[in-house]
């Protein structure tokens, strides 16, 4: 009984002995001292110490080392002293001081302001270290963007002011890195040039002062390892792999070569194509739709394309819905590519409501008109694209966007025509400057909408030192709101040539009419006055016998077709163009002639939104009264419109002085590649050929004597109006003819 007694006396002993340690262990508060401008909560959720916890010396050194992480305090130090209730755990910390003021030196390439922007410091803030290290990472990241690789950035911390820091950010620029040379090692089936023609990523050229090339930006350059993959893929090459791009500078940082290996694979074939789901036609009438062909190289662009072939169809059915899922299953072993097509067509869609939204000036039914379907008929994605086309060629609106809208009648969608209206009104002046007129002096009024009803008029003037225009036109798009298009226009033209004159007054009226969405047909009467005077002693017999007035009265009918996307941006499409003018006979006047024109143009879409567009035209004039072919109405072939290096008329014949007569025939080539300088400001440059000439013996249309021009410009649409300001050069120039010729022209579309 003693021993057990004893035993418990011990233990109880024992037990408060142990229970005093733990009370003494045990943390009773943590305090935080020496903070003054940041909160105490930011510090306490920087440390794991917490009240009623046991001491744990481990855990307070890891705690200093958090509060010293955050970067805010230059000292921190931790007291422990024992009460009562247990520890009190007092963290001291000395806060680094305010910011006062930020300074960056040495930049000259890159703006301050821009390297302020990606500064994770500003002045009044704490100064923190981890953040000004941040902002050297920025700066170097930036000047990196912009081609400066090797550019050193460092900071200093001064006290000027005792307390208070400034910062200062010195940055040692580099010469800036250029990428030297694009290496393809795996590559069998294309040339190196023609995968650096699928990159966005070019070396520096001859033109990188223009194009900026041969900078290299990392998120560019990833982009070009996909559109890589992307060529291989639509060229068959499925199973091709590219390497991420291994990049290595210079040693002295200033030039950058980028490989790239490419594992190709096999080119697969396309083997059988199959439709399931809601089949709406034969498969014999789908195919031949398809660019996807059984046994031809799988490609993934056709293949794309064959989708919105396969949707189109059906939306031009009515099923707005549609929903075409597209499979591929590939055969190693056979290196082919079978693809099914999954068709889920969905409802049968009609048009509920048209809702014309936006449109202040513009009257509604001036929108409503160009739409190719109203109200309650079925769905069609070919003719609303058309409508859109017409809307945005009607030139009358900045932005334009047609929305379909779900209703609550799965049959039925409502359609929001969203305009945005620019100025269609414009008051404007230039003056310019060409080898031809030398100084002119242009000037207009127009309004392209007016009154919000479509019409237009304009009055135009140009005045130069060999010609003087005076234009009234006025057109009626929509005659007594039919699909009927009119217009009158009043005009005089003087020309002085170097041995004549001739000054022309007179008028014409037109109607035209669609036959098809694309194809007009139009008749327009002209009747005019012309003068010749002014006649040289040592003028040609020729022009001596024009001498005098004489009227000219004349029918034209004429056919067009125009595919053109956009009127003012033209980047595809064909423009087609046929007419005959019957002068004098029934119409009476004193010139009896007929004359026909034909002209075909396409527009060819090509990389980086530029174009190439070709032209044909030809044209002749004949007398059916005996009488000779009167001058002005002859082809005069060279100048801006025509042949380009020429002056006017220079490409054609030329009488016993050198004076240019005109032609009966013309034929003329024109191809030019047109891309943009500088989008926002509508600003294009442009590289031409032309080739043609004027001739009047009919074997000129087996190109004898054609005359070939070639060269440069720019095309602006500018608040004046469109300008063009082209350089052509005389390829093969004969006596007398000057081997260049400056044009302008401002006011005319392209």
């Amino acid at each position: 009984m003693k021993i057990r007694v004893f035993f418990a006396i011990i233990f109880l002993l024992f037990t408060a002995q142990v229970l005093s340690a733990q009370q003494q262990d045990k943390i009773a508060r943590v305090e935080i001292v020496g903070n003054e401008r940041i909160d105490k909560g930011f510090i306490v959720n920087a440390i794991r110490t917490k009240e009623n916890e046991i001491f744990d010396s481990e855990k307070i050194r890891e705690d200093i080392k958090n509060v010293y992480k955050t970067g805010f305090f230059s000292d921190v130090q931790v007291d422990s002293k024992e009460s009562p209730e247990g520890r009190i755990i007092t963290f001291v910390v000395v806060e680094r001081p305010p910011i006062n003021s930020i300074y960056v030196s040495g930049n000259k390439n890159v703006k301050t302001s821009d390297i302020r922007d990606k500064l994770k410091v500003k002045t009044n803030s704490v100064l923190n270290t981890e953040k000004l290290r941040e902002s050297v990472e920025e700066i170097r990241k930036l000047y990196s963007e912009k081609g400066y690789y090797a550019t050193k950035v460092s900071y200093t911390v001064d006290y000027p002011e005792g307390y208070r820091a400034d910062v200062r950010f010195s940055i040692e620029e580099s010469e800036k890195a250029v990428i030297r040379a694009i290496t393809f090692k795996g590559n069998k089936q294309f040339s190196a040039s023609k995968l650096k023609d699928v990159m966005r990523t070019k070396e520096k050229g001859f033109f990188s002062w223009i194009t900026n090339s041969g900078v290299l930006e990392e998120e560019t350059l990833s982009d070009d390892k996909r559109m890589l993959e992307a060529f291989y893929y639509d060229n068959g090459y499925v199973r091709a792999k590219i390497s991420a791009p291994e990049v290595t500078f210079s040693t002295d940082g200033r030039t950058i070569t980028i490989a790239f290996s490419i594992d190709e694979g096999s080119v697969y074939k396309i083997g059988d194509v199959f439709f399931k789901g809601d089949l709406l036609f034969p498969n014999h009438q789908i195919l031949p739709k398809l660019k996807s062909k059984k046994g031809e190289t799988f490609r993934a662009s056709l293949f794309q394309t064959d989708m919105l072939t396969l949707i189109d169809l059906y939306q031009d059915e009515g099923y707005a819905f549609v929903d075409v899922d597209p499979l591929t299953e590939v055969h190693d072993e056979s290196k082919t590519m079978h693809i099914t097509f999954n068709i889920t067509k969905g409802p049968e869609v009609f048009f509920n409501r048209i809702n014309v939204i936006g449109n202040i000036k513009t009257r509604d039914k001036v929108v409503r008109r160009e739409l190719r379907f109203a109200e309650g008929e079925r769905y069609s994605a070919s003719k609303l694209k058309e409508s859109k086309r017409r809307l945005r060629n009607t030139t009358y609106f900045k932005e334009l966007d047609l929305k379909t809208v779900k209703t609550d009648e799965p049959d039925k969608v409502n359609l929001d025509v969203v305009v945005e209206e620019k100025p269609t009104g414009s008051l404007s002046f230039g003056v310019g400057y060409s080898s031809y007129e030398k100084v002119m002096v242009t000037g207009s009024i127009s309004q392209a909408n007016l009154f919000g009803t479509g019409r237009r008029i304009s009055l135009e003037a140009a005045l130069g030192s060999v010609t003087q225009d005076f234009n009234l036109s006025y057109i009626e798009p929509y005659l007594f709101d039919k699909d009927l298009s009119a217009g009158i226009n009043a005009f005089n033209m003087t020309r002085s040539f170097d041995t004549y004159d001739y000054d022309s007054t007179g008028g014409s009226v037109f109607l035209s009419r669609p036959l098809t969405d694309f194809t007009r047909v139009g008749a327009k009467y002209k009747f005019e006055s012309v003068d010749v005077t002014n006649i040289a002693d040592d003028a040609s017999s020729y022009i001596k016998e024009q001498a005098g007035s004489a009227t000219t009265s004349s029918v034209t009918l004429s056919i067009s077709r125009n595919t053109i996307d956009d009127v003012l941006n033209p980047s595809k499409g064909d423009i087609a163009e046929a007419s005959f003018e019957f002068a004098g006979g029934p119409f009476l006047g004193d010139n009896d002639f007929y004359k026909a024109i034909a002209s075909y143009g396409r527009y060819i879409p090509y990389k980086f939104g530029s174009a190439f567009f070709i032209r044909a035209t030809a044209g002749t004039i004949r007398s059916y009264a005996g009488d000779e072919v009167p001058v002005y109405e002859r082809f005069f072939v060279g100048g801006i419109n025509t042949v380009r290096g020429f002056k006017y008329g220079e490409a054609g014949p030329l009488d016993e002085t050198g004076e240019v007569i005109g032609a009966k025939n013309e034929l003329i080539f024109n191809t030019e590649w047109i891309f943009p300088i500088y989008v926002p400001a509508g600003l294009k440059g442009v590289v031409f050929f032309d080739a043609g000439h004027g001739f009047n013996d009919e074997k000129g249309f087996l190109l004898d004597g054609i005359r070939t021009g070639a060269g440069f410009g720019v095309r602006w649409f500018s608040p004046l109006g469109p300008i063009r300001l082209e350089l052509g050069f005389n390829l093969s120039p004969k006596k007398g003819e000057r081997g260049n010729v400056f044009d302008f022209m401002i006011g005319r579309s392209f």
